[in-house]
């Protein structure tokens, strides 16, 4: 790694909607600056950033790939982020490192779903961000029409820096409105000559030029009055405006060009230089103590250590892969360092400098450095590492809740062991997944953001660990509960020639306020049943509760009263009790009108106003209540409480209703009855389970 100061370093995000030529855009930076001798394609598998055997086989990235740039005496570390919404995780993971955005459109949709995300990301972490229109050269490409869309939808001014010459196909060359020339590229993507506007666009150029011009003086008095007295400004004064315009997020940067003709992408590179911000440029950075509080470090080599790990791969050769930024101070291998998430002090054995799959072992990782600590696994995304003397904590990225459960079955059953074990390796990279046992339903219950996003896990197993497996529509944990009371008797008595059996139990059942759980009273009065015989009824009684009255679901919310019954002097025993309290239980159970309940679910839309009447009819479909609506960022919220049963399929069909603009969360809430005509539907498919169970 150079050694270079921390203002020549930059952070930048590359980020936009999913074929918007992100990844085909770094292919063409890096053949522009000489790293690659072609220009690799995502589609074909040869791209330098998707590199995993998962994107090779889709074609499109799933992962935050770092990439370097040295242009210049400039380290630029590029982050290539995926444009699905599924993989949040890698998009607000590496945003959250960044100094800087660029924003990636298609010349021909122009903004797009997760253009529009980007964004909001963006505004969240506050980054300053430039964009760029790709595939001028395609057809229907539309650089007017995009940059309108852009300032109607967006809240910030979008001004053009570049504009086209040529148009689809005929796309040759840019005009550059700050130096006022038109650039043409030569086949390794610089600079060829520069040359006059053409005529048919020097009007244009000249009016957005007028505007550029605006921005630069606005950010310092002293260049704004001499702007207004007419004065012209010099190329330090309208660089240095601008710059600080777009730290200040006063307005947007837009370019134009091509990567697949090499056309306006290595002048992209030179605005990332010029007009992003560095490490520096943030001053400080605020931090929290592990005691409670906050304080502020300054950004630089000399501060003590604050380093954050944004992104954890588990690599089945390579071992733990920790992506780290440093905020300050400097991270080395012949000083300890002290994870303060874990409060411990670690080493680094090695520290990697990574680019793609490429890397390359360094001594150290300054301010404003991106890297990698190999084979540390103690370390976990979202970790801080500072200095033991000057513990500070950086505050973890927020990922969305889950969206997708489906529950996870193994090929077989001796592959089921093995998944217990594999599937946690690929949990632990991403935030967003989890994967727990369902203690009512006994399914292992794999969640996330998408069906692509578990699709992909299924794949990583089978490529991976060699482990097949399939997802079904997990099982609803359906609860069961009385709603009578009842009293009743029951004798278990059983004689096999030698010693029997026998137990006789008299109990009184009746139900529970709801969420009260489980109550066994001991009424037994002289000693009718023996102390120890009770405590046998009432294990009967849990495991009669455990395996359910009408469909082998859990009996809750009820009390049952243990007041009389019989002993045998000499058959009389723990497991005759046991039995008779378990079979007792069900005996009267059976008619105190047991009901099904099931899981009712809080859930939280977000969505563009546009779409509220398909989803308030969805809902209702659902049998959902809505409970509220609120205007929130120029959007709506939902308030509804729906059954668990309607919402596993929830997030494919909310990104169908509203063109993936849609965003919900939700939470347990209750048990409520199912209503009549679907309880006994769900009845009578347990009980044909059941059948099959006993048949097999």
């Amino acid at each position: 790694m150079k050694e270079l100061s921390i203002e020549r370093k930059r952070n930048v995000a590359l980020a936009g909607h999913h074929a918007s030529g992100k990844t085909s855009l770094v292919e063409t930076l890096l053949y522009c600056l000489g790293k690659l001798d072609r220009v690799g394609k995502t589609e074909d598998g040869a791209a330098f950033c998707d590199y995993t055997d998962e994107e090779k086989a889709r074609g499109f990235s799933i992962y935050a790939t770092l990439v370097h740039l040295e242009p210049k005496d400039v380290r630029i570390n590029l982050l290539d982020l995926p444009g699905f919404p599924d993989f949040v995780a890698e998009v607000k993971g590496g945003m959250r490192v960044a100094d800087g955005v660029v924003l990636v459109l298609d010349a021909s949709s122009g903004v797009e779903v997760e253009t529009e995300r980007a964004w909001e990301y963006a505004d969240q972490y506050e980054l300053p961000r430039i964009a760029v229109v790709n595939k001028m050269d395609r057809e229907r490409a539309d650089f007017a029409a995009t940059l309108a869309r852009m300032n109607s939808i967006f809240k910030v001014p979008c001004v053009p820096f570049h504009l086209p010459i040529g148009k689809e196909s005929g796309f040759k060359g840019v005009v550059d409105l700050v130096k006022m020339k038109a650039l043409y590229f030569n086949d390794r993507g610089k600079v060829e000559r520069e040359e006059d506007i053409p005529a048919e666009l020097k009007d244009e150029a000249e009016s957005y030029r007028e505007k550029i011009m605006d921005f630069a003086a606005e950010t310092d008095e002293e260049v704004m009055a001499k702007y207004l007295e007419g004065e012209a400004l010099s190329e330090e004064e309208i660089q240095g405006g601008l710059r600080r315009g777009v730290a200040d997020r006063s307005f947007v940067p837009v370019f134009c060009g091509s990567a697949a003709k090499l056309v306006g992408i290595s002048t992209l590179m030179d605005a990332m230089i010029a007009y992003l911000p560095s490490p520096a440029d943030r001053g400080e950075i605020e931090v929290e103590k592990p005691g409670g509080g906050s304080e502020k470090i300054k950004v630089a080599a000399g501060s003590p250590l604050a380093a954050y790990v944004f992104k954890t791969v588990v690599d089945p050769f390579a071992g733990r892969m920790s992506f780290f930024r440093v905020y300050s101070g400097t991270l080395s291998l012949d000083k300890p360092f002290y994870n303060a998430s874990l409060g411990r002090s670690e080493r680094a054995n090695n520290i990697l400098d990574v680019s793609g799959k490429q890397h390359r072992t360094i001594n150290k990782a300054e301010a404003g450095d991106i890297a990698v600590l190999p084979k540390l696994d103690s370390l976990k995304t979202g970790h801080t590492l500072c200095d033991e003397n000057h513990p500070v904590i950086v505050k973890p990225t927020e990922f969305p809740k889950a969206t997708i459960q489906m529950a996870l079955r193994a090929g077989s059953k001796a592959e089921d062991e093995k998944l217990g074990t594999c599937l946690p390796r690929i949990v632990e990279e991403d935030p967003t997944l989890s994967a727990r046992r369902d203690p009512d339903t006994h399914e292992l219950i794999l969640s996330g953001m998408g069906e692509l996003h578990l699709n992909i896990v299924a794949d990583r197993l089978k490529s991976q660990f060699g482990l097949s497996s399939h997802m079904k529509v997990p099982k609803v944990a359906y609860k069961e509960t009385l709603t009578g009371s009842g009293d009743g008797k029951y004798r278990h008595k059983k004689q096999t020639g030698g010693r029997g059996q026998f137990g006789e139990v008299v109990m009184k059942v009746e139900p529970m306020p709801r969420g009260q759980g489980f109550e066994f009273v001991d009424a037994i009065v002289g000693g009718v049943i023996p102390s120890k015989f009770v405590l046998s009824v009432e294990k009967g009684v849990v495991e009669a509760l455990n395996r359910g009255v009408l469909a082998g679901y859990p009996v809750v919310d009820v009390k049952v009263t243990l007041y009389d019954g019989m002993t045998h002097p000499v058959d009389s025993s723990d497991i005759a009790f046991k039995i008779a309290g378990s079979m007792g239980f069900k005996q009267v159970a059976s008619e105190c009108k047991p009901i099904l309940l099931e899981p009712i679910m809080n859930v939280q839309i977000t969505v563009p106003e546009e779409y509220m009447g398909d989803i308030m009819g969805d809902l209702n479909s659902r049998r959902g209540k809505i409970m509220g609506m609120e205007p929130r960022d120029g959007k709506q919220v939902i308030r509804a409480q729906v059954p668990l049963a309607e919402m596993f399929q929830y997030s494919i069909d909310l990104r169908s209703m509203t063109q993936a603009r849609g965003a919900f969360e939700m939470e347990f809430s209750r048990y409520e009855p199912v209503p009549h005509d679907l309880s006994e539907k769900i009845i009578a498919a347990a009980q044909k389970e059941k059948a099959g169970e006993g048949a097999d």
